[in-house]
């Protein structure tokens, strides 16, 4: 069939923005840096699921140009009608499948829970997500089984008791992300001290959902003391973004809708366990600026491993004066002191618990053994705005590692709420050959727990927070 001049542009456009979509790569050394997955060795998933839906509805539309007459109005037909009949399908199969035993939340109130009195099984393993990964990527902590039950309120606990004498309020690193249930340090405070603790920790919370979550069921089960972990890595965040959470724009729900979807969960499995794999072993252009992680602590045969993203060195870059004004310190800080004021109405000791971020622990233990220019050109990976100059990147730092806990720590201080930082007691126990954090995730491993749990409990002994004659009365 000869082509005419509509169907000769189209071909041609058609065929140059494939073209484009497809020789020009992603940022492979990005996605690596933030262990995300790489498709073909060459593309981010989100640069491969556009090249992919471009080249599906570059096929359609060809297939209906490909044609004249009666037949173009008939293959038209033919499209839209498909279309009708099964994107509706989809969407009732797709529903259909969003069993309660699929999910993860139940989001009936703002302290959002999992499902009650349920059990689960995971095997996790201590190893790069992608498998494109570092140059020289090392051995992780290992392969962990974790089994878990929720209690009768939807929250990690393996008791059922209508009073408490301890309550810990958290994120993941409470909840106990990639460890079995007698691992997550509460579980292991209640161990060591001899104290009935109710873990109130849920992965993704936040200051907002610590707060509502201890006036929804933490205060309700009259505790003595409540340990409330704040997690610097991403639990600073203004009142803008809490209000858009409480009250998410209708975008934002069919967003989460979709990200939820259980076909579409599987069709990016089965697409990443197919194109990921291939030229995942492929020369890595620019890969020196990775070459440096995992770091090893401490070095030689015994070493243990530790990596983690860019943006924790640069949160880490932020100064003491400009974190004393940032507006994502200010919202959390309030959240904890509204805790604190409910805690000592209700008759409870409120105590604040920090966390900090793998690179803050690890960094100062190898500081004289880093190449700094490996350290701020991987640091300015995907980052649009200055660093300090090659020089003095380094030293400054390094002499901002603690700027943030620091000022959290005076503001404690001056309002009288017991401040504990587990810094030195992970950084001790990393230096020791102790490895707390796994190689690969962010989140404390089995031991990290121990470490954090045992130091909390000297924390709360020294300060007469528990007493001692009370230990096994709760």
């Amino acid at each position: 069939m000869k082509m005419i001049l509509r169907q000769k542009l189209w071909l041609t456009f058609v065929l140059a923005v494939n073209a484009a979509l497809w020789i020009i790569p992603g940022n492979i050394v990005a996605n690596v840096a933030r262990d995300e997955q790489t498709m073909l060795g060459r593309y981010s998933r989100t640069h491969f699921a556009w090249n992919l839906g471009v080249l599906l509805v570059s096929i359609v539309t060809l297939y209906i140009d490909w044609s004249t007459g009666p037949t173009y109005k008939r293959r038209w037909f033919q499209v839209i009608a498909m279309s009708i009949v099964l994107v509706p399908t989809l969407a009732i199969v797709d529903f259909l499948l969003r069993t309660p035993q699929t999910m993860h939340y139940i989001r009936d109130t703002a302290a959002y829970h999992r499902p009650t009195n349920a059990e689960f099984e995971e095997t996790f393993v201590d190893k790069p997500l992608a498998y494109r990964t570092y140059p020289n990527a090392k051995p992780g902590f290992g392969t962990v089984q974790c089994s878990g039950r929720t209690d009768k309120r939807g929250y990690r606990n393996r008791t059922d008791l209508d009073q408490y004498g301890i309550v810990t309020l958290g994120d993941s690193f409470t909840e106990g992300s990639k460890v079995s249930d007698e691992h997550p340090w509460p579980v292991r405070l209640a161990a060591i001290s001899g104290r009935t603790v109710c873990n109130l920790g849920m992965s993704g919370y936040d200051p907002l959902h610590y707060l509502e979550s201890l006036r929804e069921v933490g205060l309700t089960l009259k505790p003595h003391v409540v340990l409330c972990l704040l997690y610097e890595g991403n639990d600073f965040r203004s009142t803008k973004s809490d209000a858009k959470r409480l009250n998410p724009s209708l975008s934002k729900r069919l967003a989460d809708y979709v990200d939820r979807s259980p076909l579409i969960k599987t069709m990016d499995r089965v697409v990443t366990d197919t194109f990921a794999p291939m030229r995942s072993d492929a020369p890595l252009p620019g890969g020196e600026v990775l070459d440096w992680l995992p770091l090893a602590i401490p070095p030689g045969p015994n070493a243990r491993y530790y990596a983690f993203e860019p943006k924790q060195l640069r949160d880490l870059l932020q100064s003491r004066e400009e974190f004393e004004s940032d507006k994502h310190w200010h919202n959390p800080r309030d959240q904890i002191a509204e805790m604190n004021r409910l805690c000592a109405a209700a008759g409870a000791r409120f105590v604040f618990v920090f966390a900090p971020t793998k690179a803050r622990v690890v960094l100062q233990l190898v500081a004289d053994r880093l190449d700094a220019a490996k350290i701020r050109a991987f640091t300015a990976i995907d980052y649009k705005k200055p660093l300090p100059a090659a020089d003095s990147f380094l030293p400054e730092l390094l002499s901002r590692l603690d700027a943030r806990e620091s000022v959290i720590a005076d503001w404690c201080r001056e309002e009288s709420i017991p401040f504990f930082s587990t810094t030195q007691a992970l950084r001790d126990a990393i230096a020791a050959g102790q490895q707390t954090y796994y190689t690969y995730d962010q989140h404390w491993t089995p031991v990290g727990h121990d470490v954090v749990a045992r130091a909390i409990f000297d924390f709360l002994r020294e300060r007469d927070i528990i007493d001692q004659s009370k230990l096994a009365t709760d």
